[in-house]
């Protein structure tokens, strides 16, 4: 992972939690454009996100995921390896 990866990486983490600046969303898109390892991780951070909240909503844990949904997920691990 080179020097661009990690800080796109950082901002993916980051752009759930607060809105990403103008220059920062700039970058990351440009970024995105072009490197299909940070597109399936941005992609992973948005399954786990998701799932997080799944987790947060349901009060024993269990998560019902949609075909769909658990499709996505297991196709974005498959890329992460």
């Amino acid at each position: 992972m080179n020097h661009a990866c990690k800080e796109i990486s950082r901002l993916a983490s980051e752009s759930i939690e607060r809105e990403l600046s103008l220059w920062e969303r700039f970058r990351f898109h440009l970024h995105m454009a072009v490197c299909k390892h940070c597109r399936n991780f941005e992609q992973a951070i948005e399954l786990m996100h998701q799932a997080a909240a799944l987790m947060h909503q349901s009060r024993y844990g269990e998560i019902k995921l949609t075909d769909s949904q658990r499709n996505r997920l297991h196709k974005a691990m498959d890329e992460l390896n």
